[in-house]
Parts: structure tokens; sequence; C-alpha cells
């Protein structure tokens, strides 16, 4: 018997996540007016019934029924509401190997036309209450990311391959994420040369270790945002900062805005 396993693709399959932040119902009116709004995390809009309007630079995008919009993280943005909106949207990640959302960097809205049937099926599955409903509700969402991806430049983009110094590095992050993680720390658990792992993890990410700690603090700190349950002072302490103010001295300067700011611009 013989066995191929195609090593890089297990991996990176390990390693793309789609992860839900936050799924809800919205009943919008004229008082959704929001000016430039940004985050580290993707948005799927499912308009249902009435209209609403997004605004990316000199680019205006009716949001409609029988369409799905797909707003990639990182573009800015601003929306409106001329008269009511019911809408189901979607705040998630879908990251790539290295941490970065697949959908970051690009420039405009995502459409998908002739989605009535889809946009019937996630209203039917949002009001579920069991575990199928669930499993197909994320189904369908990578059905959907699926083919926004395919409008994309990204969309044939290959898998890298990494240093086993890379890979052990970015598990341990992932379990030990917090803003007092140093480089000597991530070096002594897996028995590495601060050189030599400093040197593959640039080589692999090409970003520093350090940059790429803050970038996950500042992302998961977006997501724990949204948690209407927690403080900013707890979102703090779980994220491993000292105090509440160093905390939103360093999302404001990462973000450019305040943790405040960013909690009521997303209805929080």
């Amino acid at each position: 018997m013989k066995l191929c396993i195609n090593e890089e693709l297990t991996y990176a399959e390990k390693r793309i996540r789609m992860e839900l932040i936050e799924i809800s119902y919205g009943f919008l009116d004229p008082s959704w007016k929001i000016e430039n709004l940004r985050a580290a995390f993707t948005r799927v809009y499912v308009p249902l019934e009435g209209e609403g309007i997004l605004y990316f630079g000199d680019r205006t995008v009716h949001l409609r029924p029988g369409k799905i919009y797909v707003v990639p993280s990182q573009l800015n943005f601003s929306c409106s509401c001329p008269e009511y909106l019911n809408k189901i949207y979607v705040h998630l990640t879908l990251t790539r190997p290295d941490g970065e959302d697949v959908f970051a960097g690009l420039d405009t809205c995502l459409i998908l036309e002739n989605c009535e049937a889809r946009a019937a099926e996630m209203e039917a599955l949002y009001n579920g209450n069991d575990l199928r409903s669930a499993l197909r509700l994320k189904l369908l969402l990578y059905g959907i990311l699926d083919d926004a991806l395919a409008q994309t430049p990204c969309q044939n983009l290959p898998i890298r391959s990494y240093s086993e110094y890379t890979k052990d590095a970015l598990a341990y992050i992932d379990s030990h994420l917090s803003a007092g993680l140093t480089i000597g720390e991530i070096s002594s658990a897996l028995f590495i040369s601060k050189l030599v792992l400093q040197k593959n993890f640039k080589a692999d990410i090409h970003k520093s270790i350090g940059a790429y700690i803050d970038d996950c603090l500042m992302k998961s700190a977006e997501q724990e945002l949204l948690n209407r349950n927690l403080s900013i002072k707890e979102i703090s302490d779980r994220l491993g900062f000292c105090d509440q103010f160093y905390f939103s001295r360093r999302f404001s300067e990462f973000h450019g805005i305040s943790p405040k700011k960013f909690r009521q611009m997303h209805g929080v």
C-alpha cells in the first residue's frame, strides 16, 4: 500500500479558518448613517427588504434584495439607509495560513447576483435552533465566500511552503497570544535561537514576529469590542495589556480611532 500525502495542502487546510464574529438581523432606518467604517474583518450583507447604500470613495453601491454583498476587510466605506432596510449581516474572518484575511487589500465591494434562493435559505437557517441549521449556515457562507473569491485576483494564489520553525511559531502565537508575548519567550519554548527564528519567520510571513503579534492583537481587539458583554477594561485584561489606557492608546495608533469610537460606529 502506498499513501501520497500533500503535506502543504494539509497544513494550509488547518490554517485556513472561517470565524464568525457576529451574525444578526438588522431592521434599519435613516438613522443608519455611518462614515469611514473600516475593520479587520469581512462583512457579508444579505438584503431582504428595502434598500441601503454603501459608499466606496467615488463609487456608490445600492444594497437591494436578490444580491449578496461582500465588503472586504480593511476597506474604508460609508453607509446610509434612505427609508428602511431589513438585512442579515455577518462579520467574519477567513484567514490565510499567514494570518491575513483572504479578502484584505481588495479595493472594491464584491457583488453576487441572482441570490434570491440563497437569501431565503439564510433567513430560514438564521431562525433555526439546531445543530444542523448551524452547520448548513456555515456551509452556505463558505459557498458565498468561494463565489466572491472567484471574482478576485487572489483566487489562484499558490499555497506557500513554510519552514518548521515558522509553523511552530505560528502555532505557539495562536495559543499564547498576549501583549506580553515576546520573541524570547517563543524561541525558548521552541528551543530555537532568536536569530534563526526571526530569519525564518520574516522570510516566510514577510513581516517580523513583533509586527505579526501586534496585528493579531489588534484584530482580536476588534472582535472582542463587538462583544457587548465585555467592558473595554475586561478586553484590555484578556489581551494582556498592562492597563486600559495603554490598550486604548495602542488601538488608536493602529486603527486611527479609539476603542470607544469603534464600538459606537458598530452600534455596540
